[in-house]
């Protein structure tokens, strides 16, 4: 069905229907995209609800986009029939900054830079994954569950999000949490009214269900984003090791003692990936440099900070010798305080297509001491795909290793670095990689195309139960049809 069948838009709307806009759509996905058939751009939550209602009265799927551009690497907001894209890039205020209660009110087009902008006149800055592309959506990121680089502040699968404002597919609208109080958004900031509870009302909890489902259940209107304070000392540390199990136990003991505010594990290439600022500048930074390194940045806020530092440095040195951690001194480029600058002050080009411009990636949760069984079994794969350690060639690897939820599970990350034009080969490898990792216990929570294909085969009998949550939410189908599982 073509565009100029669309029956016309809800009041207060219009459709793009411009060829040139709908192929800049297409183009920004880096995989197999069906050419929508409109692109709405509502303003705000009653523009959200009309255009819902309107699908399920005229059978159009949705597809909800929140980042104003690409690459789209991941191909959840792909879409797998016509459908009106609604783009949500333009709802970008932020709402509400509350410094002494560390939270904020943001539509779904905040991104990181602007997001950070906002905040630091209050104090404040944004928990972010590692180094998210500069144009990725604030909610778009905690929606999907990314996990970011504080794992001390990590209480729950739903940090750092609180209160959402959500339109599900049948076009019901709820507010979550603190939001759910009575009165508008706007009556209750006014009143002194923070939303800042994730669960409720009562003991209802729509925003854990809507997590990682990838827009195919809700849209979020605003959300209540919780937040790091700028701190007045900061210090940013790699240790290195060749045994990543000496990194892992020194991760483990930082957690245990809430010692560091961001802490992460990198392998050489991955870390070389995130400081390089371009193709030329990646490989002299793996000459010479440990097999893993582990970062950590040690902050102090509010009174006394010079003194809190020094116990903070004093209990890190003391735990690294303990373990026989060796702290890697800074170096050119490949520098502890340079990657702290950069996790602030995000690069122009997303690090993982920086070693040879695209990538793939692999990532499940595990736990820190079990990450080197999936090491193990997904070299085997590795080695029949010609993969060498020292990234040369068209394709090779790196990984990452996030601990989350005060260090109980972490995400374990493996990115296929290559050249365009091997899309085949990496997507090959990474089909035979989640089949290993599963095999070797690494549980898929947020999976993506085709590696959501796997997770479910491997567990069909929850299929059922997942569509029936499916079909309480969106009883329609209207929207992103063709995704996860439904």
């Amino acid at each position: 069905m073509s565009s100029s069948d669309l029956p016309a838009p809800p009041s207060g709307l219009r459709f793009d229907t411009d060829a040139t806009a709908l192929h800049r759509f297409v183009q920004s996905h880096a995989g197999p995209c069906v050419r929508p058939r409109a692109i709405a751009s509502p303003r705000g939550e009653p523009h959200i609800a009309s255009l819902v209602a309107w699908a399920n009265r005229h059978a159009v799927p949705l597809v909800p986009v929140s980042s104003p551009d690409g690459p789209r690497r991941r191909h959840d907001t792909a879409p797998t029939k016509p459908s009106v894209v609604v783009d949500l890039s333009g709802m970008d205020r932020v709402i509400h900054v509350d410094g002494r209660d560390r939270i904020a009110v943001i539509e779904p087009g905040v991104t990181f830079p602007a997001f950070d902008a906002a905040l630091q006149p209050h104090g404040l800055r944004s928990l972010k994954p590692l180094l998210p592309r500069r144009g990725k959506s604030v909610l778009g990121a905690y929606l999907e569950r990314e996990p970011f680089i504080a794992p001390q502040e990590h209480w729950d699968s739903t940090d750092p999000l609180a209160s959402l404002s959500i339109t599900f597919g049948s076009g019901e609208r709820f507010r979550t949490g603190g939001g759910s109080l009575p009165g508008t958004l706007e009556e209750n900031l006014a009143r002194g009214n923070r939303q800042m509870m994730a669960s409720g009302p009562i003991v209802t909890d729509y925003s854990r269900v809507l997590l990682g489902s990838q827009g195919t259940l809700g849209i979020v209107s605003w959300g209540s984003i919780y937040c790091e304070p700028l701190p007045a000392r900061e210090e940013a540390r790699f240790y290195g090791a060749d045994d990543y199990a000496v990194l892992a136990e020194l991760a483990r003991l930082l957690l245990l003692r809430q010692l560091g505010t961001h802490c992460f594990m990198l392998d050489r290439t991955q870390a070389a990936a995130a400081l390089a600022e371009g193709t030329a500048a990646f490989e002299p930074l793996l000459a010479g440099t440990p097999r893993w390194l582990l970062y950590v940045s040690l902050t102090a806020v509010g009174h006394l900070p010079d003194q809190r530092m020094a116990w903070q440095g004093a209990d890190l040195d003391h735990l690294a010798e303990t373990v026989g951690a060796q702290r890697w001194i800074d170096r050119g480029d490949l520098s502890a305080a340079r990657l702290a600058q950069r996790l602030q002050h995000l690069p122009a080009t997303f690090y993982k297509d920086v070693p040879r411009g695209a990538h793939e990636e692999v990532f499940c949760l595990t736990q820190l001491d079990r990450v080197p069984q999936l090491l193990a079994a997904a070299q085997p794969v590795l080695s029949r795909f010609g993969i060498h350690a020292d990234g040369s060639g068209d394709l090779f690897v790196g990984h990452y290793v996030q601990p989350t939820v005060q260090g109980s599970n972490c995400h374990f990350d493996m990115t296929l670095f290559h050249v365009p034009g091997a899309e085949a080969l990496a997507q090959a490898l990474q089909h035979e990689l989640v089949t290993a990792l599963m095999d070797a216990g690494g549980f898929f929570s947020r999976p993506y195309g085709r590696c959501a294909e796997a997770a479910y085969a491997r567990d069909a009998a929850i299929v059922p139960y997942l569509k029936t949550v499916k079909h309480l939410f969106d009883p329609k189908g209207v929207l992103n049809p063709g995704r996860l599982c439904f």
